[in-house]
């Protein structure tokens, strides 16, 4: 099943992307300095002496026995940072949906400023008449509660969370499972600090994506034909702003059209009528 690239869509996908792209990188290289460190084993002296034209060294005056510790524990707080990164490019991206539900009339203003990140994906579920996948939803469910705990209990799990650790489907259970490589509750323990790993960092890379696809395919088929008419049209113009003649637009908007909302089929009638609201 194909997305339909609309601007937000594909602006979605260049932010989860390049987001990717960068904490990998990172992750990466807090591993690559890790080990470059090794060669400088048993030194005595500090960073700043050893590697004086990297920016903003002075900051870790530290040992390389120190700083290789340091980086040894990297991967934890870099993910305890990544996730919560991962899940606001997806709630913020919930909410352009919202945008196109308003626009077409499905969804009020105050519907959409009143979803909170536990609420809103139910909401665009009872507006499309569909679900979103189960599991996917109960992945998403958890590491938002474990976002939740690292950023607003000092870590902290609380009992609601402990519970949702141990209440995950079959399923739901066995794909957290295989791309993580440990059960939830390895970090998830009364009285000890919640912790991410590279694991779950990925696991919500990958479970945000899918939903955020099968928003896109809902949206598809229930949001008004009208409105994705004029949407695409909207785009269009602003992706081809030089061209002022409709003989020239006339011509491109095929093109334009198969490359980002083939999936809509849109028929001559609705472009038509599409055309006359614009005002071409």
């Amino acid at each position: 099943m194909s997305v339909i690239h609309f601007p937000e869509y594909r602006a979605y996908e260049i932010n989860r992307i390049n987001a990717s792209d960068a904490i990998m990188a990172l992750l990466a290289g807090s591993r690559l300095a890790e080990n470059m460190l090794r060669l400088t084993a048993g030194s005595t002296r500090l960073l700043p002496e050893i590697f004086p034209a990297v920016p903003h060294i002075k900051r870790m005056n530290l040992s390389t026995a120190n700083a290789q510790s340091l980086l040894a524990e990297a991967e934890k707080h870099l993910s305890a940072m990544a996730v919560p990164y991962a899940l606001a490019i997806h709630e913020d991206f919930v909410q352009t949906c919202f945008g196109l539900l308003i626009r077409s009339g499905q969804m009020t203003q105050a519907e959409a400023d009143g979803a909170k990140a536990y609420s809103m994906h139910g909401l665009f579920e009872r507006k499309v008449g569909h679900r979103l996948p189960q599991e996917s939803m109960e992945q998403f469910h958890l590491i938002r509660k474990m976002r939740n705990a690292v950023i607003h209990a000092g870590g902290m799990p609380q009992s609601g969370l402990i519970g949702s650790a141990t209440r995950l489907s079959n399923s739901a259970l066995s794909q957290w499972i295989k791309i993580t490589g440990a059960h939830p509750q390895v970090r998830i323990s009364a009285g000890i600090p919640v912790s991410f790993s590279h694991g779950e960092l990925i696991l919500s890379l990958a479970v945000t994506k899918r939903i955020s696809q099968e928003m896109n395919y809902l949206l598809r088929d229930k949001l008004a034909r009208a409105t994705w008419a004029d949407v695409a049209l909207e785009d269009f113009d602003i992706e081809h702003a030089t061209l002022k003649h409709i003989s020239q637009k006339k011509r491109k908007l095929p093109g334009f059209l198969n490359t980002n909302y083939r999936p809509l089929n849109l028929s001559q009638a609705e472009l038509s009528s599409a055309i006359q609201r614009a005002g071409w």
